[in-house]
């Protein structure tokens, strides 16, 4: 299993800090499509390889056998604070009312009091039980204003440390940050050869947040995008 270093150009950066003040751990350990093995996974790749940053999301459906790894880890004498999990919104719940229950739903599976990072996973709305990919009139409205503000309210209410935002257009994300009290602590894109040039993009720029690059080899790091 890969260590959890990360290496910047020249340097080695092992965390980033946002700008609420937290540190990211600047290498995580990814749980899409981690399989039966997951809680194993997990807990090995924190108490072995040193991993302290995990990510994961509940449309993965891996939850619940990540919060028996992050247990099982913590038993073994790893601090809650020295640990820093993100998940993500699922899009059928990209409506206010929805947002806290979900929220909620995570975790209870990860078995966690708080999360440190929450993001919209995709900047759209799905109905329940919509197709992969979506067909006709399964793309609902999405109301982004109220559900940032009810993201907003779960950092206030202690249960989030930071919000944050995946796959976002520079268009949707300029939308957000004119509404937005909190403004997003990272903005997530997959590492793919077509996304290269969002590296630089201006909303990107002037929010001056850091960028998760997902990697293709179980984990991602973080890479600021100014």
């Amino acid at each position: 299993m890969a260590s959890a270093k990360a290496t910047m150009g020249q340097e080695k950066q092992d965390h980033f800090v946002l700008k609420s003040g937290h540190a990211m751990p600047a290498v995580g350990l990814g749980t899409w499509r981690a399989g039966s093995d997951t809680a194993h996974s997990v807990q090995t790749a924190i108490t072995e390889a040193g991993y302290r940053h995990v990510d994961t999301a509940a449309e993965y459906g891996v939850e619940k056998e990540v919060g028996k790894g992050l247990k099982a880890a913590m038993e073994a004498r790893i601090d809650r604070k020295d640990l820093f999990v993100t998940s993500k919104l699922w899009c059928t719940n990209l409506v206010p009312e929805r947002v806290r229950p979900a929220l909620e739903n995570t975790l209870k599976d990860l078995q966690l009091d708080y999360i440190d990072l929450y993001h919209i996973h995709w900047p759209f709305r799905l109905k329940d039980g919509a197709h992969k990919p979506p067909e006709a009139g399964e793309v609902l409205e999405f109301d982004m204003e109220g559900v940032w503000k009810e993201m907003e309210n779960l950092v206030k209410d202690g249960l989030v440390k930071d919000i944050g935002i995946c796959n976002y257009t520079v268009t949707k994300l300029d939308r957000l940050l004119r509404s937005a009290k909190i403004t997003p602590a990272v903005c997530q894109d997959g590492n793919a050869p077509w996304l290269e040039e969002r590296q630089d993009f201006r909303g990107l720029q002037e929010a001056r947040n850091p960028c998760h690059r997902l990697l293709p080899i179980g984990f991602f790091r973080e890479e600021p995008c100014a």
